[in-house]
């Protein structure tokens, strides 16, 4: 590649990712109040799922 095409090339792909950023948007890092109903659902899932399991395999083995 020469280098005309070279820094033509080098133009267009800056004037794309400007176009771009103006879509880009940053997350949010705080926790909703719909994230931590999820986490407490799932540790409640986790225990009970567990329980199950050490229940049965102390019913199996006794």
């Amino acid at each position: 590649m020469s280098k005309p095409e070279k820094k033509l090339l080098d133009k267009d792909i800056e004037e794309r990712f400007e176009y771009e950023k103006r879509f880009v948007i940053d997350p949010d890092h705080e926790f909703s109040k719909s994230t931590i109903i999820q986490i407490g659902i799932s540790i409640m899932l986790v225990l009970i799922v567990m329980g199950s399991l050490i229940y049965t395999l102390v019913k199996i083995l006794s």
